[in-house]
């Protein structure tokens, strides 16, 4: 329809449709996905939307306003009472505010010249601030750092300078991690943290010890630079320098890279076949156990981190099975027959990264997410 008489841009909508895949925890990609997301809108009380309404919106859009109806439904989905009210809230002042750096117009705005031109007072000054922000305020900015460091022509600078700065720590480097490292020099971010535990360690020391080991120990395994992933793995899981049960205080996401990426390691260093694939079946027992003593939200972290390493690996199908098994109930909540792919094609559909949901791969969000995966 033409002619309608409510507010309506195509900005709203593609944040709605971020704000969508965001709750259902896999993004919007084919047919199959649209009809995931009919069926949920109806069956949890939302309304009725067809899965050639939702193709048409978010998929094939070519400028016609939907019925306010649809938009009706989709934006109580996410959390609003209707349209109006969540058009409003996206395009108020605050939220555009917040969006100090622009790249649908491609301006370079305020905090990338502030980078670029290494105004770091400043920078201080705007992170610091941003402290009693809520955390969503807190997130897109971070989205437009994220953007602005992959613009600029140093990045490794502003690690240096701003690796121990809160904002930056929790938002640019954690809350919003890259599994692509698409900003130039995020290895070397990663490599600031600390480098080593000290025997007085808190669980801060060591929760940046696990995190950033582990997320570079991936990075160089799958990019193939197989000397620098042994030198980490080495002090990972050879030189452990903190106690197992210490581990087990960290939250669900580093704690399982850790505990996932040792089969690449294992593989890495030559080890049998028996000794791998010994240590799969501890890790799918591992995930058996606590599968009901986390938040149900946290079961597709589980699934995630023990599935990409899978995906990596050749050993027998038969474990591979043992997994999607263990998670059936995550699965029933994605479209229908992904249960029955491969876990390389079913992999993007639990993709915990929440960058990827607003800044996806070309390769449509995360169907091919980093070199060999």
């Amino acid at each position: 329809m033409k002619n309608h008489n409510f507010p309506f841009n195509s900005y709203s909508l593609l944040e709605l449709k971020s704000l969508i895949e965001t709750k259902l925890k896999f993004c919007i990609l084919s047919k199959p996905d649209c009809a995931k997301l009919s069926q949920i809108l109806l069956l949890e009380g939302y309304g009725s939307i067809s899965e050639t309404t939702l193709y048409r919106l978010f998929l094939n859009y070519k400028g016609i306003v939907p019925y306010r109806h649809t938009l009706n439904v989709l934006a109580n989905y996410v959390g609003y009472t209707n349209w109006d009210i969540y058009y409003e809230a996206v395009n108020s002042n605050d939220q555009f505010l917040s969006k100090i750096v622009s790249r649908q117009s491609g301006n370079k705005e305020l905090l990338y010249h502030c980078i670029s031109m290494e105004a770091d007072k400043p920078l201080f000054a705007y992170f610091e601030s941003l402290a009693d922000k809520d955390h969503k305020y807190q997130f897109h900015i971070g989205l437009d750092v994220f953007d602005s460091l992959q613009q600029v022509k140093d990045p490794k600078r502003f690690f240096k300078k701003f690796i121990k700065n809160d904002f930056v720590k929790e938002y640019v480097l954690e809350n919003l991690f890259d599994p692509s490292f698409r900003i130039k020099g995020s290895d070397y971010a990663y490599e600031l943290y600390p480098s080593n535990l000290k025997a007085d360690y808190s669980l801060n020391d060591l929760r940046d010890f696990v995190f950033s080991k582990s997320v570079l120990f991936r990075y160089y395994y799958l990019k193939g630079d197989l000397e620098k992933a042994l030198k980490i793995g080495d002090e990972m899981y050879l030189h452990q320098p903190f106690e197992s049960n210490d581990l087990e205080l960290l939250f669900i996401y580093p704690k399982m890279r850790y505990k996932a990426y040792k089969i690449w390691y294992l593989i890495l260093t030559n080890k049998s076949k028996t000794e791998i694939e010994d240590y799969v079946v501890t890790l799918l027992e591992y995930g058996k156990t606590i599968y009901n003593t986390i938040e149900k939200q946290y079961n597709r972290i589980v699934f995630h981190c023990i599935a990409e390493t899978f995906c990596d690996s050749t050993f027998d199908y038969k474990y591979f099975v043992l997994l999607k098994e263990i998670f059936k109930e995550e699965y029933e909540l994605l479209p229908d027959k992904i249960f029955d792919k491969s876990i390389k094609n079913t992999l993007p559909y639990f993709e915990p990264n929440g960058l990827l949901y607003y800044r996806p791969l070309e390769l449509s969000c995360t169907k091919l997410h980093f070199f060999k995966i």
